[in-house]
């Protein structure tokens, strides 16, 4: 693959995660509703989808010839580590809300609709997912241009 489409890929991958995390918190603001739970978790797979190509891409970038920079310079780099494991922690945090919206998902196909303060509670983790990208975004572009 050429590095220039590598790089593209990377990138609108990153950009599908934060958008999808962006509309989480939008609909987090809303009430819960037949409509909305359904999406929230459809948003949320979205999210998903969008961490895991963001994470395969930059992987794929890692080897690639006239512009990758190699496997040795990334396991040297300690802002490649802390990049991954804010990159972990935000994927770990991921997880309780996931399985929240899973099950208010099942729960709406019956009728049952999530209370609005469980509902609202989840905000803290989007926001702290978001926080993570970004965090992740200002490691990745220090590590381009040589720090850590």
């Amino acid at each position: 693959m050429h590095p220039v489409i590598a790089a593209w890929l990377h990138y609108v991958a990153v950009i599908l995660m934060s958008g999808a995390i962006v509309a989480e918190l939008y609909l987090l603001k809303l009430k819960p509703g037949s409509e909305t739970v359904p999406l929230l978790a459809r948003i949320d797979r979205l999210y998903g989808i969008a961490a895991l190509a963001v994470l395969l891409t930059g992987f794929a970038r890692i080897p690639l010839a006239h512009g990758g920079k190699g496997l040795d310079y990334y396991l040297q780099s300690g802002t490649f580590h802390g990049a991954m494991g804010l990159f972990l922690l935000a994927a770990a945090i991921s997880i309780p809300p996931t399985i929240r919206f899973l099950k208010w998902k099942k729960a709406a196909d019956t009728g049952q609709l999530p209370d609005a303060t469980a509902w609202a509670a989840n905000r803290k983790f989007a926001h702290i997912g978001l926080t993570a990208i970004a965090l992740i975004a200002l490691a990745m572009a220090a590590m381009a241009r040589g720090a850590g």
